[in-house]
């Protein structure tokens, strides 16, 4: 089976189970990224700012549905019981509007709301209640990015089984399948990804693939851009017209990366989720000083954090897929991330051993300062402790997109002699069955319990 037909077979049930059964506005900030896109549905780009502040205005219905979820939870129902649904429905758009603070979702250009804001447009213009909405915008946001992802596996020269297995992240598929600029971005760089393999193996990448994917990328969630630095470490190693052309025009997307991300900053960011379990008094430009004054220690804490934060990290990307948590035993995501690497390292085992030397030095050395640019952001706009806490508090959500670049530059190499073990068949089976079982496990959470949630 090639990995990009595993990507659409798999791909599309789990998505769609995903995208039809989370609860509803329990994805990662979803509430306010959905305002966000329908306020784009409705014709607006951008917040605007007004005498309530920078934000949106929404139907009040869709507000008040919000409410339903957290209702369900206290009454011990399970989030999807038939009295829910026909509740959430009920909430249709009656004329009344709602202003919502929606100055979070500006981290992002608009161009990363666009999939779910065009499946909102209809249900949007015609007054649909908001679960409608929402299930139309997360519909738009599983298709675009499972057609970008597709065309990323497909057209990638090397490493086609780490792009799909990095698709196919639980917690990819999952931002992926809500209203959220994430899955974009995630489809962004495995698309950025599969051209630079091409440009590595010194096959043809026509002018109009290279521009798209640098701008899709510059043009989404930062600082993910950064990832077409891949581009110029290629021209710099191995000189030819090809290389040269391609690492022009991604730095030209990085600096239009740079250029949003700065102009797209705020001194009154705040961070929708945080806000939700406490108040904090955010002070991105003391938090700035903070930062440059202490680097040395930044850097510091930012090893620290992610070796002892990272087994709450694992969990993440198997288990908790939005505000619910899957009930499954804690060892289990641990055994799926091992069975996983071992699957890949046996299908991509040869382009794996050919990424040697300088390459892979500047692989591992890039992912690493990767994670230390994602610690910088949490730390000026998600906390406002000086010790650095809470650094880490949705590392593993920030993480997750990188998987494909870890997988290359990270993946031990010397593992291959266990790997070996499998076969072929084994190995795709294994690349299939780890998100089946995940979200299998979140779907019999969501169908049945509803627990683990800290919405109560």
């Amino acid at each position: 089976m090639t990995p990009q037909r595993l990507l659409v077979m798999v791909g599309i049930p789990l998505g769609l189970l995903i995208a039809l059964l989370a609860p509803a506005w329990t994805a990662y900030d979803e509430f306010t990224h959905f305002a966000r896109v329908v306020d784009i549905a409705q014709g607006n780009l951008e917040p605007t700012r007004s005498t309530e502040g920078i934000g949106s205005r929404i139907p009040t219905a869709h507000r008040e549905a919000t409410g339903q979820i957290i209702l369900d939870h206290q009454e011990g129902r399970p989030p999807w019981s038939p009295t829910s649904i026909r509740a959430l429905l009920d909430h249709r758009p009656d004329g009344r509007t709602t202003f919502i603070d929606t100055r979070p979702t500006t981290a992002s250009t608009p161009v990363a709301y666009l999939p779910a804001a065009a499946g909102a447009w209809l249900p949007v213009a015609l007054d649909a209640p908001g679960l409608v909405v929402l299930w139309a915008s997360r519909l738009a946001s599983l298709a675009a990015y499972l057609a970008i992802a597709v065309v990323a596996v497909r057209s990638a020269s090397a490493f086609r089984w780490s792009l799909t297995a990095s698709a196919l992240v639980p917690l990819n598929l999952a931002l992926a399948s809500s209203v959220s600029p994430d899955g974009l971005t995630i489809a962004a760089v495995l698309l950025a990804v599969s051209l630079w393999t091409r440009v590595e193996a010194g096959d043809e990448v026509g002018m109009s693939a290279l521009v798209g994917a640098s701008l899709l990328l510059a043009l989404a969630k930062p600082p993910y851009f950064l990832a077409l630095a891949l581009f110029p470490a290629s021209a710099l190693l191995e000189r030819s017209t090809a290389r040269t052309r391609a690492a022009l025009v991604a730095g030209g997307g990085l600096l239009v990366g740079l250029a949003t991300t700065a102009t797209n900053s705020s001194e009154n960011y705040q961070a929708v989720t945080t806000t939700m379990i406490q108040e904090i008094d955010y002070q991105p430009g003391v938090q700035w000083d903070r930062l440059l004054g202490d680097l040395p220690g930044f850097l510091w804490t930012t090893v620290d954090t992610w070796l002892t934060e990272y087994r709450f990290y694992v969990q993440g990307w198997f288990r908790q897929l939005g505000f619910w948590e899957a009930d499954l035993p804690r060892v289990v995501p641990w055994a799926l991330l091992v069975v996983a690497a071992l699957a890949v390292l046996r299908l991509d085992g040869g382009d794996l051993v050919r990424l040697r030397g300088v390459r892979r030095v500047l692989m591992i050395l890039g992912v690493g300062g990767f994670l230390v640019a994602l610690y910088a952001a949490s730390y000026i706009y998600f906390t406002d402790r000086m010790d650095y806490a809470h650094i880490g508090l949705q590392m593993a959500r920030y993480a997750a997109p990188l998987a494909p670049l870890a997988i290359v530059g990270w993946l031990p190499r010397s593992s291959r002699v266990l790997s070996s073990r499998l076969s072929e068949r084994a190995a795709t089976s294994i690349i299939a069955g780890v998100p089946v079982i995940a979200v299998g496990a979140s779907a019999l959470t969501w169908l049945w319990t509803g627990a683990n949630t800290p919405l109560g």
